[in-house]
This record gives structure tokens, sequence and C-alpha cells, in this order.
């Protein structure tokens, strides 16, 4: 059977606009520089642990010639949204922190003992710190009698520290990496083009964070919860930790007596001479994130007091 030249001419019509339909649209697609799984079940789970340990993340330096301060505090704030999205922390507001941090000398093996006090006074437990160490761009195409296409790429790569702000340890170093791409096409001077799209930037930063989401988790996840004892009052217990930590009314926590500083050979604080006490139990919140616990012991209290969760 042979068609007819109108039968002929709709169906070439029909097959030449679902080929400039597919071939001009724009796709985006993020992916991961290393081929492995994003996060693990433990950093996807939405249970909440209890208590919650409280981190302060720093705005990141930036060591590329791209961008200036910018891309640090992109990086910065995008960990602290998936920190906060984990349920396991309390992350202090990033403002509030480089406040503090601006006194505070900060080298590349972390944070010298002689500033430990002053970072204390950011009311944390560890804080996270680091730098953008690679950021590039790129956009590439090719072009003939009919169609046009365009790549537009970028990639990072970032360093994080985690530093334990009671002995200046530094608990983990590591890089991720991450990039994200976007192409356009155009067919017979239809389709999609612009110009750089700025969301791959985010892109890119959200994947290198992703990478390092999961070590980051296990590394706070393995240190021992603990809080502060800030006041005392006969056998109660004033603590800096309460129904914002999930602190649980009722907890049973232990109470160390602080002693004297301990040192390496270098003078690099490594922790204190501790005496066990006893045991304290919350029994009641104050303010936003306090409580009030009382003292099972028998031996006379006096600070620096610090409280941690019992076997």
């Amino acid at each position: 059977m042979f068609l007819g030249g109108a039968v002929k001419a709709k169906i070439l019509f029909l097959f030449l606009s679902l080929f400039i339909l597919n071939a001009c649209s724009a796709r985006k697609v993020v992916v991961k520089v290393k081929n492995k799984p994003v996060v693990s079940s433990a950093y996807k789970s939405k249970t909440i642990l209890s208590p919650k340990k409280k981190i302060a993340v720093t705005t990141f330096e930036n060591n590329t010639r791209f961008g200036k301060r910018r891309l640090g505090q992109n990086i910065s704030d995008i960990l602290i949204t998936e920190l906060s999205k984990t349920g396991r922390f309390i992350v202090l507001e990033r403002s509030r922190v480089d406040d503090i941090m601006s006194q505070v000398a900060l080298s590349q093996a972390g944070i010298t003992s002689g500033n430990l006090e002053q970072v204390e006074l950011l009311d944390t437990d560890y804080i996270i710190t680091g730098a953008v160490s690679k950021y590039a761009v790129s956009t590439v195409g090719n072009s003939n009698l009919f169609t046009q296409s365009k790549t537009q790429k970028a990639s990072v790569a970032v360093d994080v520290r985690i530093i334990d702000v009671r002995t200046g340890e530094v608990l983990l170093a590591e890089s991720g990496a991450g990039m994200a791409q976007k192409e356009f096409s155009r067919v017979l001077g239809m389709g999609s083009s612009g110009g750089y799209d700025e969301s791959l930037e985010a892109d890119a930063f959200r994947a290198a964070v992703v990478q390092l989401m999961e070590n980051i988790v296990r590394t706070l996840d393995q240190r021992p919860w603990s809080c502060n004892v800030v006041k005392l009052s006969g056998n109660k217990l004033y603590l800096d930790a309460g129904k914002k930590s999930n602190l649980a009314l009722g907890t049973g926590l232990t109470v160390y007596q602080l002693g004297e500083k301990i040192t390496d050979l270098s003078g690099k604080l490594i922790g204190y001479e501790e005496e066990n006490l006893g045991t304290v139990r919350v029994e009641r919140y104050i303010g936003e994130n306090g409580s009030v616990a009382v003292y099972e012991g028998a031996q006379p209290l006096a600070l620096p007091l610090v409280c941690r969760l019992s076997p």
C-alpha cells in the first residue's frame, strides 16, 4: 500500500516534532565523583539519638582563586543544613560561631591549646571547620548542520576537620568531591540555551557534603556524650543540657570531678585527671536547654564537674 503525499508529510512532520522536543529539552544531572553509596542507612535514619551533641560549623576558607569568601560560606551553610536534617545534633548559627572564631587562631592541624578557653565560649562540644580546595567550572559544546549542544559542569573538592573543643584534638580530617552538570540542546535553532547556571555550584557542593556525611556522623556518634555542670546548690547540679538536647527526665548520669590538666611532651592538652563521684539523676528542665540534676552520692562536690551518660 502506498501512502499519499499528504499522509507522508504529516508523518514526517510528527516525527520531526517529536525529535525536536526530545532534543531541545534541558537535562540536569547531579553525580558524585566516586562511585559508592550516597549515604548509609544510619545517616538516613530519622531516629533521634538521645541526647544530642552540640556542634559549631565555621565559615570554611576558600583556598581557590574563585568566588572569594562566598564559596566558603556556601559550603558551610549546606553542611549545617545536612547536619540539622539528621536530628542528631544541636547546630549553632554560623554568624554566632564566626563572631567568636574571628578572635581565635585556627591552624591546619587544629586549634592551639592556648585558645581553647576562648572557643569554649561557644558552648559547643565539637567544631567542624575546613576549606574549599578545588573549584572548577567549564562549558563545552558541539555544533553541526542541524543541532547544537552545550554542557555546563561544576567540580569541587572540600576538606573537613572535626575538632574536640575540650582537648583541641582533630577527630576527623577528610576530603570530599562533587560534580554537577547541565546539558542544553538546540535543533534547527529551537531549544534551550542560556548563560551559566549558578545552581550547579550548590549541587556540586551538596554532592561533596553528602559524600562526607557518613563519616562525620559516624565519628561524632562514636564520641561519648557529656555536659558541663555550670552551678552547684547543695545536692543540686545545674547542667548546660536539657530539653533541646533531648536529655530525658529521669536519666542517670555519672558525675566526674575534673583535676589537673594532662598534656603531651609538646604541651598539647590530652585531657584531665578525673574522679568518679557517683550518680546524678535529671529532675527537671530549666530555660531553653538547661536542667537540674540531683546528686545521689555522699562525696563533697566542687567545680569543675562534668557529667556523662551512665553505663
